[in-house]
């Protein structure tokens, strides 16, 4: 009507409109139609259909709503740099990076980038220029940029905000080019303070000890390599391994939290006399410390050092209104006139401490003269991790045969070592290198492996046979061996009661609480424990009874010499007496001959192992014997 009244045309008009529910626009041009006389006489109308065209206008300002509300509201700060002008990405690496650092000014960006720099809109920072900003503000960033591609991925960088506060933040970003040249480049940057901070503080704990503070054996390691392979070859450096004396005294007699004070008071002692000399102090673990030395100027300034470290320490702790004293151990070694690399540095500092302590020298420096392990065992230490990892030890078995039914009642598992180059090397030659190193947990694994897989074939077999192993002194205080061995007689399938564990008198006596804790744990699996060479230890009968002790084996030594020893025959008898009263079985070892047989017989002994009956055997060996041999006859084989 407007058109017809006024007689202008109306161009370009929008209109919308519905038709079973779907939406249409249309464009339309009203032009008046007009007489001779110039009056108005009609309408003509042009109309377009543009329900597509207005359909993807309204789609763009969706998408442009989304993308603004998503770059207001993100948690992370998102910004555009433009380039103006832009830079020609076909020029050196070194000059797109001086113009871009130039041209770039910050186009948008949300509120949360001016909140970084503690402005309130993003109008307050919008125009400014790249270098300030923190976002690609180092030479090194950009030049990273440009090299990815114009890409960065994740790059970290610190900057300090209006409180003085450092903040560390991640960026990435990814340029836009148009016609070879960098026009703009968009990025996102987080703060990544909170998650740094944790991996910081994870870090800490992976590389410290959780009771001193002190840094710990991994962080030590780490800073003697380092600072060996960053350093000149002649540079001199020490090492020093201090272990405590007495300190067990302590926890024995005040309880572990005395001890733990006792601890955490040393280390800041040992750094004090450090103060004026570079170098680590770090806790092994247990009572056992570390002071690296990165830089000296001659041995005698470590070994000064040293002496000032076992004043210090002879100094009286305070505990519990309690002044107690202990002394230290101290050895020494040095990079790189002694030991080139951290293993030997070690090694020899371990083996200089270990002299102090039996010498009572207090501190002493490495001397191949003390150390008791020669090239050769050395070597013989890398070979048998080899043997263990390969599989290449052998188990031999030797049979224990019941003195009133005269037929087998199990076997000793006896280890052995086919080395390929030096034949059978003998457990006496090997087994003592494994304790004194961190062998001899994976031996001892091995060992209940093997036997405890056999026992188990065995009596798949028909034979109820009970299998004994042999037990090193530090395997009772390694509180890995109890799962292990529930592992291993879980997958093998074997009770508990078909294994023995043997373990000589001086294991017990070292430290008898500890041995009947432990002891007491695996018996609840049903494994029995012997004593073995029982009589060359200083153990009473009596103090056994204590133990969950099934049977002692006296040492052949005695039985070897009964024959011919009166006092040794009397021994033996004894022995048999006394553990019978106190319900525990004896084995006899070393019987060689018939007659031994029938004198242990007489004297009621349980049972007898030796080569009478049969030596050590194979496993294969060991089969065929439960087949063929008088002494397995009524078994049977199932």
């Amino acid at each position: 009507m407007q058109v017809i009244r006024s007689g202008l045309p109306q161009w370009g008009a929008r209109e919308q409109a519905y038709e079973h529910g779907r939406e249409y626009w249309f464009n339309l041009d009203i032009i008046p139609t007009v007489d001779d006389n110039s009056r108005v006489t009609g309408v003509m109308l042009v109309i377009n259909n543009i329900t597509e065209s207005v359909q993807a206008e309204l789609a763009l300002r969706e998408s442009e709503a989304r993308y603004r509300a998503f770059i207001a509201n993100s948690s992370d700060a998102i910004w555009c740099f433009e380039v103006t002008p832009p830079v020609d990405v076909s020029m050196s690496t070194a000059l797109q990076v001086e113009q871009i650092i130039k041209r770039s000014t910050l186009s948008e960006c949300n509120l949360k980038l001016a909140e970084l720099f503690g402005c309130s809109t993003p109008a307050d920072v919008v125009g400014m220029p790249l270098h300030r900003t923190g976002s690609l503000s180092s030479k090194h960033d950009v030049r990273i940029f440009v090299e990815h591609g114009y890409k960065l991925e994740e790059q970290e960088y610190s900057r300090v905000n209006g409180s003085g506060e450092r903040r560390y933040m991640q960026s990435s970003a990814i340029g836009i080019l148009e016609n070879g040249r960098l026009v703009r480049a968009w990025g996102v940057t987080r703060d990544v303070t909170t998650q740094r901070s944790y991996v910081d503080h994870m870090e800490y704990l992976a590389n410290h000890d959780s009771l001193t503070r002190l840094p710990n054996r991994a962080l030590l390691y780490k800073t003697i390599e380092s600072t060996i392979k960053s350093s000149p070859s002649n540079r001199p450096m020490a090492l020093m391994l201090i272990d405590l004396d007495r300190f067990k005294e302590i926890n024995d007699t005040l309880g572990h939290r005395a001890g733990d004070t006792v601890l955490q008071q040393l280390g800041p002692r040992l750094e004090m006399e450090l103060s004026e000399t570079e170098g680590m102090v770090a806790r092994l673990g247990g009572d056992e410390f570390a002071v690296f030395l990165p830089r000296i100027r001659n041995q005698q300034q470590a070994i000064v050092l040293g002496h000032r470290f076992l004043d210090c320490l002879t100094e009286p702790f305070e505990i519990e209104n309690i002044r107690l004293e202990i002394g230290a151990s101290i050895g020494i070694s040095f990079y790189p006139v002694q030991a080139e690399d951290l293993s030997t540095l070690m090694r020899y500092a371990d083996v200089a401490m270990y002299h102090a302590k039996t010498a009572h020298k207090g501190v002493s420096v490495y001397d191949t003269e003390s150390d008791p392990h020669s090239p050769t065992r050395l070597e013989l230490i890398s070979d048998l991790r080899q043997a263990i990892a390969k599989d290449q030890l052998q188990l031999y078995f030797q049979p224990k045969i019941d003195l009133l039914e005269h037929k087998i009642s199990g076997f000793e598992a006896l280890l052995r070592w086919p080395h390929p180059s030096q034949g059978m090397i003998p457990p006496m030659d090997f087994v003592e290198i494994a304790e004194k190193s961190n062998m001899i947990y994976p031996l001892t694994c091995w060992v209940m492996d093997n036997a405890i897989q056999q026992c188990a074939q065995w009596r798949r077999e028909g034979y109820e046979l009970r299998v004994a192993i042999n037990l090193s002194p530090r395997n009772l205080s390694d509180e890995r061996l109890l799962p292990e061995l529930k592992r291993l007689l879980f997958i093998h399938q074997l009770p508990g009661e078909f294994l023995e564990m043997e373990i000589t008198e001086s294991v017990i006596m070292a430290d008898p609480e500890r041995a009947m804790t432990a002891m007491a744990s695996i018996a609840e699996l049903g494994v029995r424990f012997s004593i073995d060479d029982y009589g060359t230890g200083y153990s009473s009968l009596a103090y056994l009874k204590k133990l969950p002790v099934y049977a002692l084996k006296i040492d052949k030594s005695f039985v070897l010499s009964m024959l011919d020893s009166e006092q040794d025959d009397i021994i033996v008898s004894s022995t048999i007496k006394l553990a019978h009263n106190l319900g525990i079985s004896v084995v006899a070892e070393g019987v060689e001959s018939e007659k031994m047989y029938q004198r242990l017989s007489a004297l009621e002994c349980d049972c007898a192992q030796g080569f009478y009956m049969a030596k050590p055997m194979c496993v294969d060996a060991a089969s065929t014997w439960l087949e063929d041999s008088e002494w397995s006859a009524s078994l049977g084989s199932a």
